[in-house]
């Protein structure tokens, strides 16, 4: 069954991942990139940048305070967790068996502000991982630097039409049209943003360039 996708905010919160072979590492620096504070049990760990580890056996009393946990032991230990974290409320995802737990994790590219998921509800994470690949090809990394350049831009136009939704969203989606990433492509962020900035001049009496950082 799909699964309903979702982009968390883990800045403040603490994740545990249980086993720490290489699953276990890339799952606990995917979140420690996404601010979370986090707690790695296992008893042949060794020291990982940033995470708490504990060398020791897991225990449910390591669930304690914990948001998100992550099952990337043995199939036998992966059982245990789930089911505690099952009972304790705590999210969990199963390395090795996916539909066991309550989340998966799906292939991505980051880059920047843009963040580009493929899942295929744990049926094949190879496939997800190759069709990331395919769309990180084909969107380009130019796409990261238009999209950091609309998300400065976006204040400016909440600014300077604070009582008209109306316009603002029609300058903010006329502006993701493809039209303005290919100019971005071939004039560059300076040009591009002149332009936008000169649209928006056009549409109101405020002076953008007050705002252009």
């Amino acid at each position: 069954m799909p699964g309903y996708p979702i982009e968390l905010d883990l800045r403040g919160r603490t994740a545990l991942v249980v086993g720490l072979g290489a699953v276990g590492r890339r799952k606990a620096e995917g979140l420690l990139a996404a601010g979370a504070r986090v707690i790695g049990v296992d008893p042949n760990g060794h020291p990982l940048g940033g995470v708490e580890v504990r060398t020791e056996p897991y225990r449910v009393e390591h669930l304690q305070g914990v948001s998100l946990a992550f099952a990337a032991a043995t199939t036998d230990v992966n059982r245990n967790v789930v089911r505690d974290a099952r009972a304790a409320g705590v999210w969990v995802s199963s390395a090795s068996d996916p539909l066991d737990g309550d989340f998966t994790i799906p292939a991505l590219w980051r880059e920047g502000p843009l963040l580009v998921t493929v899942s295929t509800s744990g049926a094949s994470p190879a496939l997800a991982a190759s069709l990331r690949d395919r769309a990180a090809e084909a969107i380009g990394p130019a796409a990261a630097g238009f999209a950091a350049l609309l998300a400065e831009l976006r204040s400016v136009v909440l600014a300077s039409f604070p009582d008209d939704p109306d316009t603002r969203r029609r300058i903010l989606t006329g502006w993701a049209e493809p039209r303005w990433l290919d100019r971005y492509n071939a004039d560059g962020v300076h040009v591009v943003r002149e332009a936008m900035l000169t649209e928006l001049q056009r549409e109101s009496a405020f002076a953008p360039r007050k705002h252009v950082l």
